[in-house]
């Protein structure tokens, strides 16, 4: 039993370490917890943690007799070397993330103790994301080259045939030991092989859906949508992304004005966000004057409600000023709706933009990571708060808060959220780092897309959910009934 997925961009090399975290990575790869569809941390690689009475200190054990596809113990020095080497893994800089995280020791063959500097009740954040999945260091250091391209170790239920650009496979790897979260459930009849292929035209994507070479995909053409949702073939998910996409003004251009806040104003009152729903995203998406995605369990309305689109006191600010400059843009059909929108949106305030656009993802990381003058981005990231200290706070300069934002009042609410010690401390410290984010703008938010899946209703046990980034695969069943569908 084989599923195939189309995805809609290239994918990147297959490691935790990598440019980029795609679908087959969540198959290959696991977690120490995993984030439920509760938005609860549950159990993975871990079988139990506790934290000291303090605060400082958490306890994760390990279930005892994991191993990866290679037969290497995946034990507590294991699961250690992993997860320092994403800690470090830019010489000389942790990553962001981490910070609240002091120390990480393993304790005995299946306890990982985690010293923190102060109080951090998001730490199962930490041991859930994708950017922390755990592999094989051992023999990653010894074939750096090949790792995520021709060998892949992890614990996950799937393990590496071959790799590239345009085609991922993987067979279930039949040593699987199932993690006891219960939404990983593996029943019989699940698919023994999983192809996944880059389709990037999104017509072509949903042709192949359409005739039955795939069974499922991420991006149709989004003015199909609707016909989609009526057609008793297939099942459409949809829901707003875990993101958002935004224009960056670098705050060391003074030339420019990019340092004054009445400029970013400005040039923030001249975007009509609906318009750009509605041209570039057929209405499927959410103008967003805030950083943080509708449907998370933090997310804030009100900075949404408020906001407003003023071309004509843009225009006021902005009178007299000669304002050009380019932009960078990440090259893929939605950024080049949106960008040539923003275009013509700043130029009707007298704002001339050059957008430049460029490959993703490692190109485009390069050229934002070389300075110019602005860029259209989008983070991508199950923890938006958490993705906002990254790509806003004052000490995430100049990577990846490639914009070189600093707003001291932000970077207190930072420290709030990263202090919080309960879900009501956390519920609002999140509601004034938006508050303060909105206000200060460490860059212009714009819009959060939505995330749009269809899958054939041959397809069962595979579904996508918003506290997560991509589908598990754990359980997956494709049926080959004709009747059931494409």
């Amino acid at each position: 039993m084989i599923l195939r997925e189309a995805f809609d961009y290239e994918f990147s090399r297959l490691d935790p370490t990598g440019d980029h975290i795609d679908p087959p990575s969540v198959a290959v790869y696991e977690t120490v917890l995993a984030k439920g569809p509760d938005w609860n941390a549950h159990p993975v690689l871990a079988e139990a943690w506790e934290t000291t009475p303090d605060g400082l200190e958490w306890r994760v054990r390990l279930r005892p007799g994991l191993r990866f596809h290679s037969g290497a113990p995946c034990d507590a020095r294991a699961v250690l070397e992993s997860l320092e080497h994403l800690r470090w893994m830019f010489p000389g800089q942790q990553l962001w993330y981490w910070d609240p995280v002091d120390t990480v020791e393993a304790l005995d063959a299946l306890t990982l103790r985690f010293r923190l500097h102060h109080p951090y009740s998001r730490l199962p954040a930490l041991l859930w994301g994708t950017h922390t999945a755990v592999y094989n260091e051992r023999l990653r250091a010894e074939r750096p080259e090949d790792f995520g391209y021709t060998v892949a170790d992890g614990t996950g239920p799937f393990r590496l045939v071959s790799w590239s650009p345009e085609r991922i496979v993987a067979e279930r790897w039949p040593e699987y030991a199932a993690a006891p979260a219960p939404f990983l459930e593996a029943g019989a009849g699940r698919v023994e092989r999983i192809e996944w292929v880059a389709i990037l035209d999104e017509t072509e994507r949903l042709a192949a859906l359409e005739d039955g070479r795939v069974d499922c995909l991420h991006g149709p053409p989004l003015g199909e949508v609707g016909r989609l949702h009526a057609d008793p073939r297939f099942e459409v998910i949809e829901q707003p992304q875990a993101s958002n996409m935004y224009l960056a003004l670098d705050w060391r251009r003074s030339d420019l004005g990019f340092d004054d806040l009445q400029m970013r104003r400005a040039i923030s009152l001249a975007v009509d966000r609906r318009a750009l729903v509605d041209l570039a995203l057929d209405g499927h998406g959410s103008p967003a004057w805030g950083p943080v995605p509708p449907g998370d369990e933090f997310y804030d309305p009100s900075i949404d409600t408020e906001g407003r689109h003023d071309p004509e006191q843009a225009r006021a600010v902005l009178a007299g000023r000669d304002l050009r400059f380019e932009c960078v843009v990440q090259d893929d059909p939605a950024f080049r709706r949106v960008a040539a929108l923003v275009v013509e949106q700043l130029e009707a305030v007298g704002v001339r933009v050059e957008p430049r656009f460029v490959r993703p993802f490692a190109p485009f990381y390069g050229a934002v990571a070389d300075g110019p003058p602005a860029s259209i981005s989008k983070w991508l990231w199950q923890d938006p708060v958490d993705a906002l200290i990254g790509f806003s706070a004052t000490h995430a300069r100049p990577f990846p808060n490639w914009q070189h934002a600093s707003a001291p009042a932000l970077d207190d609410a930072y420290r709030r959220w990263l202090r919080a010690d309960s879900h009501d401390e956390l519920a609002a410290a999140a509601a004034l780092v938006q508050r303060v984010f909105a206000d200060e703008l460490p860059y212009v938010p714009l819009l959060v897309p939505n995330d749009v899946w269809v899958h054939s209703r041959r397809v069962r046990g595979w579904r996508p959910f918003q506290a997560n980034l991509y589908p598990f695969y754990h359980g997956t069943v494709v049926s080959r009934d004709p009747a059931l569908g494409a």
